[in-house]
C-alpha cells in the first residue's frame, strides 16, 4: 500500500520537490536497473528558487559574512567557528506530515553541490509519523576561501521517505488548502524542544489518525 506524504512550501508557495528520477538521463544503463529505480522513486530533490551568493571570512578577532540575501541566513558564532563554517539557509523550506504510521524521513545532501556550489548540506533522519516538522538546510562550506554561489534551479538537497514496508511506494502531495496550512504552521511554531525530542526515533502511537493531533496535546 502506498504511503502518502503531504508537504507545504514555506519560503515560496511555488517551490516544489522534484522526483530524483527526473534528473537521470534515461540513456544511462543504470536507469533500467530495478534496484536503482526503487531508491530513486522514493527520493525527491529541492532546487533553489533564487540566485544566491555567500562568502565568509574568519579572523581571530571577528567573523565577516558577505551575502547577497542576508535575510535568508540563520547562524551563530558557535556554528561559524566550527572546523569549517556552518550556516543555515531558509530557502527552500518545506513542512511535512503523513497520516501513515512509522514513515521515516531522511534529509540528505545532493552530490552536485560540493562540486558546483561549494557546500554540503548536513543530513539527518527521524520518524515523520511522530513529528511533523520543517526541513532545515544547514550547510558546511567545502572551501571557505571561496564563495558559495547558487543559481536559480540548482539542486540543493534531497529528501527520502521510508515506510515500514520498504517495498511500498511513496506518494508526495503538495498541500494547497490555506486553512489547513495556516493551522499547521501556527501549531508547529508553538512547539518546544520538550514536545518533539522524545518523538524523533520512537514508534508511532496509533490512538489518533489525525495528522495534527499531537500538536495540540
Amino acid at each position: 500500500m502506498p504511503s502518502t506524504i503531504h508537504y507545504v512550501s514555506v519560503f515560496d508557495k511555488e517551490d516544489t520537490l522534484i522526483p530524483q528520477s527526473n534528473f537521470i538521463d534515461p540513456d544511462y544503463v543504470h536507469s533500467k536497473c530495478p534496484v536503482h529505480n526503487h531508491k530513486q522513486s522514493r527520493t525527491f530533490v529541492a532546487t533553489s528558487p533564487i540566485d544566491f551568493n555567500l562568502s565568509i571570512n574568519r579572523t581571530p578577532d571577528q567573523n565577516y559574512i558577505f551575502c547577497s540575501n542576508p535575510e535568508f541566513l540563520e547562524y551563530d558564532d558557535e556554528h561559524i567557528n566550527s572546523p569549517k563554517p556552518v550556516i543555515q539557509l531558509v530557502f527552500p523550506k518545506f513542512l511535512f506530515y503523513t497520516k501513515d504510521d512509522n514513515v521515516w524521513f531522511e534529509f540528505n545532501d545532493h552530490p552536485m553541490t560540493a562540486l558546483k556550489n561549494n557546500f554540503i548540506a548536513i543530513g539527518g533522519w527521524f520518524n515523520l509519523s511522530n513529528w511533523s516538522r520543517a526541513s532545515s538546510t544547514a550547510i558546511t562550506l567545502v572551501n571557505e576561501k571561496k564563495s558559495v554561489i547558487i543559481k536559480k534551479g540548482d539542486p540543493l538537497f534531497r529528501v527520502s521517505f521510508y515506510p515500514p514496508n520498504l517495498d511500498d511506494s511513496i506518494i508526495l502531495k503538495k498541500e494547497t488548502n490555506t486553512e489547513v496550512i495556516n493551522q499547521w504552521v501556527e501549531a508547529h511554531e508553538k512547539k518546544t524542544e520538550e514536545d518533539w525530542r522524545h518523538r524523533l526515533f520512537s514508534k508511532t502511537k496509533t490512538e489518533s489518525k489525525c495528522p495534527f493531533s499531537f500538536l495540540f496535546k
